[in-house]
């Protein structure tokens, strides 16, 4: 790998290997693991929980207590590989490995020490078909493995069953939903939407008014799904992926799986920037995608929408204190046109740390990416964080601050709308 591969040797003390504080305020770790093999990923976890300073017999158990309600999201958007996408990969460059998944739900039991409940769900993509997808990942044998109930959620309210009604409300089948329901939070003039003219707000429905009302002046509404919202603790999994419309997707990105109300997500402004719009750069863009069989609508780093929503959801997310972790599943990454069409990518690495936002930026750069160019990460980088702030240690007992960390890396190619993620301008279709 080219970059910067090693720095500051740090010290352990002989009490289960807990690092010495360097100074720093984030800490993050990352191991290679070299297969998905359940034996190979618990250690690579291990690997983990012993560069943070975890306890070696119950590492999360200074995040979770006897008697909580774990929530663990790993990022389930699809069921399949999509049939729209011009070539055909691996589905676990899309969605994290039901492995890990496995290995952090054994380790929420252990804390639990037999009270409290382990819930493992997300809010997949419409058309994704979750009996499918629990048998692609055969993770039914967790509800009665452990002493702790254990329950798989598909927090869908609604389900497309044909992508040629994709947009349109009416055309949905009814989803199970959250059996807790929804909790709606109001970022009121903190949202970066507040500013922003929302008559040409666009959600994930055809039915533009629903998201102008929920994103009008005061008016700054996120419909968590409550089973995430009210949990103790939220741990996260999500895949090193990169993505069409905010360039990567990992932690906060996720969090629109937490969202149940898809048409108060905002992700884009109809039309182009001459117009007031960010669906597309330009006016013949912009045709050439209305008359398109598959529309790439605000794929592109001008648009000036969707990062607002992603920095949105984060606060909202923020405002719920408690315990908080990360695994971010790099041992076969996706990079290209993501969410849905990547290229695989054999990456070997999991990133972890208790910061969701440290743990983006730490791996953007581990990825090869520059987390500046990449609006929402910008704002938190230029409001928020440092990246001098994070430190990121490896197996070998290094140690850099996330600025420390350059070159190409893991050698990520974003699509073809971000070229300028990479020094080179290199990007995958």
């Amino acid at each position: 790998m080219a970059g910067v591969l090693s720095g500051m040797v740090f010290g352990f003390d002989g009490g289960g290997g807990a690092l010495k504080s360097m100074g720093y305020v984030y800490r993050v770790a990352r191991a290679r693991a070299e297969s998905y093999e359940l034996s190979e990923v618990k250690r690579a976890v291990d690997a983990l929980f012993f560069q943070l300073g975890y306890h070696p017999h119950n590492p999360l158990g200074h995040i979770i207590t006897p008697g909580m309600t774990v929530f663990i999201k790993p990022n389930w958007v699809a069921s399949r590989w999509r049939e729209s996408c011009p070539h055909k990969d691996t589905l676990y460059s899309v969605i994290t490995h039901p492995n890990l998944v496995e290995v952090i739900a054994d380790y929420a039991a252990v804390a639990l020490e037999g009270r409290g409940k382990i819930i493992i769900g997300d809010n997949p993509s419409i058309d994704a078909d979750f009996n499918e997808l629990m048998q692609v990942l055969n993770l039914e044998h967790l509800k009665s493995k452990y002493n702790v109930p254990c329950e798989i959620l598909d927090l869908r309210p609604l389900i497309c069953r044909d992508l040629n009604y994709y947009g349109q409300k009416n055309k949905m089948a009814a989803g199970p939903g959250d059996p807790l329901g929804q909790e709606t939070i109001n970022l009121g003039r903190r949202s970066l939407l507040y500013s922003v003219n929302p008559l040409l707000f666009r959600g994930v429905f055809k039915q533009r008014k629903e998201t102008i009302k929920a994103h009008t002046k005061d008016n700054q509404l996120y419909g968590f799904s409550k089973s995430i919202y009210d949990a103790d603790v939220y741990i996260s999994l999500p895949k090193m992926k990169t993505h069409h419309k905010v360039g990567v997707t990992l932690n906060l990105k996720g969090l629109v799986g937490a969202i149940t109300e898809k048409n108060h997500l905002v992700h884009w402004r109809v039309g182009f920037p001459s117009m007031g719009g960010d669906e597309y750069p330009d006016f013949k863009s912009w045709v050439r995608g209305s008359l398109a069989k598959v529309k790439e609508r605000g794929a592109w780093s001008g648009n000036d929408t969707i990062w607002r929503m992603v920095v949105d959801l984060y606060h909202g997310m923020e405002m719920k204190k408690r315990g908080y972790f990360t695994v971010v599943d790099g041992i076969i990454g996706g990079e290209g046109k993501g969410p849905f069409c990547v290229h695989s990518k054999p990456s070997g690495m999991l990133v972890a740390g208790e910061s969701l936002l440290a743990v983006d930026l730490a791996t953007v750069k581990l990825m090869g990416l520059n987390p500046r160019r990449i609006p929402y990460l910008n704002y938190f980088l230029e409001h928020e964080i440092a990246l001098d702030e994070i430190e990121v240690s490896d197996e070998a007992k290094h140690m850099l601050t996330a600025d420390q960390i350059t070159g190409k890396q893991l050698d990520y190619h974003p699509s073809e709308g971000w070229k300028e993620l990479r020094e080179d301008g290199q990007w995958l279709s």
